[in-house]
């Protein structure tokens, strides 16, 4: 046997009677010293392990489970219903919580892009001559919206479908000179009017149909007149 096999064997049984177990130990001095303090350290332990167990032991515990049984019993119902109502409250204040910052990122997202897209014309170039009649009431169509009332056409210069955040939209230069951008985005409606504004442009953002209307001009420009008057003509059939 060598010392190695010899040290494997004694931490795993350091009393074992093998003949050669035995044989080893006495012909080698190292091997001796190892085992010698494998058996002190294991002496050590179950010295420890020798705790003195009372002998009223198994009732102090079977009391003890008693006790805790009937204190469970008693405050068990209150926390759980505490603890649900907790949960129940955290859950939905955290839920509406999420509710109003994805809604916030979305009119904020929207608001950007709609800048985005107005600042992507050269300005807001007068449009000589006035959209045929129809031509208005054809775009609006197209995004399932009704022109009620004609006294809105002498206010469109321009009317036709382009093309934002890769989804088509109704894109329309109205007032004087076409100088108010009214767009038409389909998606989900946002809740209330929303002002919209950058350094150049101010307007405002409102629930129509099965979206939502952005109404935008230069700064200095009404557009009041202009939103009242498409709220009055338009309706919508989705």
């Amino acid at each position: 046997m060598n010392c190695l096999e010899f040290r494997r064997i004694c931490l795993s049984d350091p009393y074992t009677s093998a003949v050669d177990f035995a044989a080893h130990r006495s012909e080698c001095h190292e091997c001796t010293r190892f085992a010698k303090t494998v058996t002190a350290f294991d002496k050590k332990l179950l010295d420890a392990m020798q705790v003195p167990v009372p002998d009223d032991l198994a009732t102090r515990v079977k009391l003890r489970q008693v006790i805790r049984e009937e204190h469970d019993r008693r405050v068990r119902p209150w926390q759980w219903a505490l603890a649900a109502s907790i949960f129940v409250t955290v859950a939905l204040g955290g839920g509406f919580g999420l509710q109003i910052y994805a809604s916030n990122q979305y009119i904020a997202q929207l608001q950007a892009s709609v800048i985005d897209h107005v600042n992507s014309e050269p300005d807001f170039i007068s449009v000589q001559g006035k959209v045929p009649s129809d031509h208005f009431a054809r775009v609006m169509a197209a995004f399932g919206a009704e022109v009620v009332n004609q006294d809105i056409e002498p206010l469109i210069v321009r009317a036709y479908v382009c093309v934002m955040d890769k989804r088509p939209i109704a894109h329309i230069f109205a007032g004087t000179g076409g100088q108010v951008t009214v767009l038409y985005i389909t998606g989900t409606r946002i809740g209330d009017a929303t002002p919209i504004n950058d350094e150049r442009h101010q307007g405002v953002l409102i629930p129509a149909g099965g979206g939502n209307l952005a109404i935008i001009a230069p700064k200095g420009e009404q557009i009041e007149p202009l939103v009242t008057k498409l709220k009055q003509s338009i309706r919508w059939k989705i």
